[in-house]
């Protein structure tokens, strides 16, 4: 493709990424009997955050996991993501913090990765409310800027199924972390496993989400499916 034609593409797959919702997710074990220790430290950790102007999430992981902890930190925008790792970085409090539970550690750190909110109307304080269920897809998409594009698209119909059905949706690309920088999530949240179990209901019935799938899977641009999973969230601060 000439590169006249790659830049629409280009500038739909990033455009106001910049502007938009930062999260942070911190994916945590607790070691044996010391499950209750591991959410006191999150929540001591969570009011140093938040005192300092993060919004953090704290989620208790299901079905897809080995029922682990996600502590999940929440900026508006770049800028403030920026402006506040700094400030963070320099608290006196969080660095006593660190060295206390560094010197008396609960658990372990099973990995971290940060992503942006497609919709950069989306704030922080955005996120999902205590007691919601959400179930995550995190998919890969096809080789090339066509195949991230393909996918957006894909999404962006998605969403509307869904939402018209009665889910909210959140999509996000993966922007740091380990591995999976081309990834991006599908976040459907529900107020109640009930209210999950009735969507799904009603999606599985729906003529146009079933128009829609079998447009994906004759698609030139075919995705992954790397993870999915059921998280609650336990606390918002």
């Amino acid at each position: 493709m000439k590169i006249t034609k790659m830049m629409p593409l280009v500038f739909m797959l990033f455009a106001n990424l910049a502007n938009s919702e930062v999260l942070e997710i911190y994916s945590w074990k607790a070691s044996p009997g010391k499950a209750n220790d591991m959410i006191e430290r999150m929540q001591t950790a969570a009011k140093i955050h938040s005192d300092l102007g993060i919004g953090v999430t704290i989620s208790s992981l299901g079905l897809g996991t080995a029922l682990d902890f996600d502590y999940v930190l929440r900026y508006d925008d770049q800028e403030s993501w920026g402006r506040l790792k700094d400030e963070t970085a320099a608290s006196s409090k969080w660095n006593s913090f660190l060295q206390e539970v560094s010197d008396k550690p609960v658990g372990e750190l099973l990995g971290s990765f940060s992503m942006v909110n497609h919709d950069v109307g989306n704030m922080a304080d955005n996120f999902t409310k205590t007691g919601q269920v959400s179930r995550v897809f995190r998919w890969e998409p096809a080789p090339g800027v066509e195949g991230a594009v393909s996918l957006r698209q894909r999404f962006a119909i998605s969403k509307s199924i869904h939402e018209g059905l009665g889910a909210r949706i959140e999509t996000y690309q993966v922007n740091e972390g380990i591995d999976g920088l081309r990834d991006m999530l599908y976040i459907m949240i529900f107020d109640s496993h009930t209210h999950m179990s009735e969507v799904f209901a009603a999606i599985g019935q729906s003529s146009e989400w079933q128009m829609h799938q079998n447009a994906g899977a004759n698609s030139k641009y075919q995705t992954t499916l790397k993870r999915r999973l059921i998280f609650t969230t336990s606390a918002n601060y």
